[in-house]
């Protein structure tokens, strides 16, 4: 098989962290089995509230990584946090916004700048990246030059880099979704005109990309709605686990029970963003403690990642009146956070109902598949729950207390699900990659 160059830029690129960099870094680790050979352009610089410089070690040896300066706005802002920390005489850790566990952002300094930075930084804070790092993918073209471009959101801006880039090379240019932007149910609202911006940017994107790419099947059909006579050139690539890395985990537990009672651990990994789900869950587990009060020494609830200082202040009020029930942990590396995961006994996925929430999958899901671990998904009709039924595993929640008080019964009742969840590997990320490597192929070809 003849190897081909894909030019491939990704803000959410190690050290970043999260669950979105596992897309691109998996399609940079198997591409090379399709054929094509990966090089990357990545931020320099990036300012972004979950890093993991250990994740680099996660980097294929031999990958061709072009970093390109990133100045973003956080930076100017973490500057300012610090000095009235300094001039209140405050540590970096102290309140709410601080190193704690969840791990906020909210001081109202920061507040007041997330609220006006959207309005001055279109399409996001990653502007002023887009000159550096299109003259560094020229660069690298020039260089070595390669046969496609690919490029990932969020952000947006990765995409009008490989935009500008396809203009002034005419190569070709699969753009990859992993999330929607317009009618994105977690972003803030814009105004007038910027959401006319909005929609004029991503028409030209679609328009020029040769084929695009959404991670879920509920997302396309979103975008064939919005672009019908483009319709044919959208596919969908899943997000999935890697079998490989899953096999490594090794669970970790934290501190042993003293009850001498059979605990079950709920595990949520990976940061809450929305504000609707974590009341809603909260409510419902507070219901199912009161109807059966032994489930306070049965059941464990613990969170591990990024919470908004709204969703952390909520754990935080729970724990006088559920005492060890529910508990928090900041963000943790990758490897840690999947040992915890694997010593729990099921995961927790939080979805509320509304608009656009209906095609959310979360990255979270598929590592608990990999892991082949009991899921309680709190989750409305849609992408996910089709994913779950598809493949006959987990306990499905409606995004209600009622629902999900009989959900965490049904999973302190029932006994660990056997097999693997995905025992075909639908989601296998080397299969996944190949997916990827094909439509390569495709684009080139045509």
């Amino acid at each position: 098989m003849t190897e081909r160059r894909v030019l491939m830029v990704s803000y959410h690129f190690p050290p970043i962290a999260g669950v979105g960099v596992q897309r691109t870094l998996k399609h940079v680790t198997y591409l090379p089995e399709a054929g094509w050979t990966p090089s990357v352009i990545a931020p320099r610089g990036a300012v972004y509230r979950l890093m993991d410089h250990t994740s680099v070690a996660a980097l294929p040896r031999d990958l061709e990584l072009h970093r390109s300066f990133c100045y973003e706005p956080a930076r100017l802002r973490r500057q300012a946090a610090r000095a009235m920390r300094f001039l209140r005489g405050t540590s970096p850790s102290s309140g709410p916004g601080g190193g704690g566990p969840g791990g906020g952002s909210a001081s109202p300094l920061n507040a007041a700048w997330s609220s006006s930075v959207r309005f001055l930084f279109f399409p996001d804070e990653q502007l002023l990246w887009i000159p550096f790092a299109v003259r560094s993918a020229v660069r690298a073209h020039r260089d070595r030059p390669v046969a496609a471009l690919y490029s990932t959101s969020p952000p947006v801006s990765s995409h009008l880099i490989a935009g500008l880039v396809k203009g002034m090379t005419r190569l070709p240019w699969i753009a990859d979704f992993r999330d929607p932007w317009i009618g994105n149910s977690y972003a803030a609202p814009l105004p007038r005109l910027h959401r006319y911006l909005q929609a004029r940017l991503e028409r030209w994107i679609v328009h020029r990309a040769d084929r695009v790419v959404f991670a879920s099947a509920g997302l396309r059909r979103r975008y064939a709605e919005r672009y019908p006579s483009l319709a044919h050139r959208f596919v969908v690539i899943p997000n999935g686990y890697d079998p490989a890395e899953m096999q490594l985990v090794a669970p970790a537990r934290p501190d042993a029970e003293s009850t001498g009672t059979a605990v079950v651990r709920l595990v949520y990994t990976g940061s809450v963003y929305g504000e609707d789900e974590l009341p809603i869950f909260a409510a419902g587990l507070e219901l199912a403690l009161e109807r059966r009060p032994e489930l306070r020494d049965r059941l464990r609830v613990e969170f591990i990642g990024w919470m908004t200082d709204a969703n952390a202040r909520l754990v935080d009020q729970l724990r006088p009146r559920l005492g060890d029930v529910v508990s928090r942990t900041g963000f943790l590396p990758r490897e840690i956070a999947l040992a915890r995961l694997q010593a729990a006994d099921a995961g927790l996925v939080l979805i509320a109902a509304g608009p656009g929430r209906d095609v959310v999958v979360t990255g979270k899901l598929f590592e608990y598949i990999g892991l082949s671990k009991q899921i309680l998904a709190m989750v409305p009709p849609g992408d996910a729950r089709e994913l779950l039924n598809d493949l006959h595993w987990g306990i499905v929640a409606d995004p209600e207390p009622e629902s999900v008080a009989q959900a965490l019964h049904r999973l302190v009742d029932a006994p660990a699900p056997r097999g693997q969840a995905d025992p075909v590997g639908t989601y296998d990320r080397r299969r996944l990659a190949g997916r990827l490597g094909a439509l390569l192929d495709e684009v080139v070809e045509d």
